[in-house]
Parts: structure tokens; C-alpha cells; sequence
């Protein structure tokens, strides 16, 4: 008996760490969407008028085929978890985008963690890149860091939503309609902070060299996989994010929260970039 007690001892503490243990990664108490569900600010940090820019460039979203969701959250905490973590779980709990689709995109920031994320659907991972959400986020640190939370997000906004309208063409005024001066703000803000040639730029000088090296180096070899293309499958998917040449895997007009208030079905790609300020 006495060498059975050990192990039983071991299997018990292994049963309690597999009930336990799981449960404490997700012991974030997640808030609902708000009942406009485009802009939630439980941290208090935005001004009217920013909240009804999001909420008006989103109803004009739900009029379009492809109903993409642009949606802008703050929160006083992650609760323990990494901001990569409660975005991803946010995301997945309020359905945002389009379900057959994906096409959503949450802007969260915490302002404990003093910690901001973009985090992007699978549908517009091709859109919006890793490096492009870590270059409209770097846009606008300087607001964050100086507490200026307002206008900071509101640019970041705008910056995302801009992405959108060039990935399904929509014009820009018509998706702003009487906000254009801070879509103009944040075009400004985005061309005055440019820093030489910017992700965008290294992604196609090393894309190029390695084509160079597939064409004159590899022979045919060399030419496997070269066009993806947007609406493609998945193309060459696990390339930054997933989805540099895969893109946003056609358009549909099921899904979309439309006017009622709610997620559309959506999922996260895990796409997309965070930073501390």
C-alpha cells in the first residue's frame, strides 16, 4: 500500500492541473459589445464626436457588398492576459466582420497596460499586413504616449479604415461622408511621419532579391508559388501574417452586423500588430 500512495499522489496532482490549469489562461471577465457594438469605450477615454465617425463609417460599411467591420475598443485592463491574447479572444467573442468572409478588424487599447493592438480578420490579412498595422500604430505613438488618446485613435481609425476602402475600392469621401477633415488629418499624419522606405519597402526589396534568386538562380524551380494575387486562396499565406500574397479570399454579402448592433459572424486570423506606449 504505502507504494501506491505516491502514486496516486501524482496522478491527482495531475488531474487537478488539467482541470486548473486551463481555466487560469482565460481568466479575462470579457465585456460585451456596447449596443452600437462599432465603439465601446469602457476606459472613457473618447470624445463624441470620434465615436460618431467610427459608427458612421461603419453604418456606411453595412451598405456595401462585402460589409467589413472596423471596430475601435478601449478597456481599462487586460486582466492579466497579453494584449495579443485579449485581442484575439475579444475578437472571437463579439464576431466581428463577416462571416463567410472575416473581414473585421478590432482596434483595442488598455490604458493600465498603457498597451495598444490591431488585430485583423482572415479576409483582410492581405490588406492589412503586420507591417502595415505596425506602421499606422508607430503614426500615432506619440499621441498615446502623451495620453492623448483621443485624436490618437481616432488616426489610427481612420488609417485602418483607409486600408479598407483601397482593399474593396470604396471611395473615400463617400465612406467618411462629413468627416473628411480628419480623414484628412489622418492622411496628413500618416505622410508626416513616414520614415524613409518604411516596411512596405524592405518587404519588396527582400521579395524582389528572392525572386531575382528563384528566376536567374533556381530555374524553374524558382518560379513555384509566384502569384498569388488578391481574392486568391491562400496563395502563399504564411508570408507576413498569413496573408501578404493570400488575400481577402473573395466577397460575399452574407454576415455583417448591418444596422442592428451586432458581430457578423467573424473570426481572427491573428494577423495584425500591438504596441506599449
Amino acid at each position: 500500500m504505502r507504494k501506491q500512495i505516491p502514486i496516486f499522489s501524482l496522478l491527482l496532482v495531475l488531474l487537478l492541473t488539467l482541470l486548473i490549469g486551463p481555466g487560469t489562461a482565460f481568466a479575462a471577465d470579457l465585456p460585451k459589445p456596447s449596443k452600437e457594438f462599432y465603439v465601446s469605450d469602457e476606459a472613457g477615454v473618447l470624445d463624441n464626436k470620434t465615436k460618431e465617425m467610427v459608427l458612421s463609417v461603419n453604418y456606411a460599411y453595412q451598405k456595401q457588398k462585402e460589409k467589413p467591420q472596423v471596430v475601435l475598443a478601449t478597456v481599462k485592463s487586460f486582466d492579466g492576459l497579453s494584449k495579443e491574447e485579449y485581442a484575439n479572444q475579444l475578437f472571437n467573442k463579439w464576431k466581428i466582420g463577416s462571416g463567410k468572409d472575416n473581414n473585421g478588424v478590432l482596434i483595442l487599447l488598455s490604458t493600465k497596460e498603457r498597451e495598444i493592438r490591431i488585430e485583423v480578420g482572415y479576409g483582410l490579412e492581405g490588406a492589412i499586413t503586420d507591417g502595415t498595422s505596425g506602421e499606422i500604430l508607430d503614426h500615432n505613438l506619440s499621441y498615446l504616449k502623451d495620453d492623448d488618446f483621443n485624436q490618437g485613435l481616432a488616426n489610427i481609425f481612420s488609417e485602418v479604415a483607409i486600408q479598407v476602402n483601397k482593399e474593396y475600392d470604396y471611395q473615400d469621401k463617400t465612406i467618411f461622408k462629413n468627416y473628411t477633415s480628419e480623414l484628412e488629418k489622418a492622411r496628413e499624419n500618416s505622410e508626416d511621419n513616414g520614415d524613409g522606405l518604411g516596411t512596405h519597402g524592405i518587404i519588396a526589396i527582400v521579395i524582389g532579391v528572392i525572386i531575382f534568386a528563384g528566376v536567374f538562380g533556381g530555374g524553374n524551380n524558382g518560379r513555384r508559388g509566384g502569384r498569388g494575387g488578391r481574392g486568391g486562396g491562400s496563395g502563399m499565406g504564411p508570408f507576413i501574417g498569413g496573408g501578404f500574397f493570400g488575400g481577402s479570399g473573395g466577397s460575399g454579402s452574407s454576415g455583417g452586423g448591418g444596422f442592428s448592433g451586432f458581430g457578423g459572424g467573424g473570426s481572427s486570423g491573428g494577423g495584425g500588430a500591438g504596441r506599449g506606449f
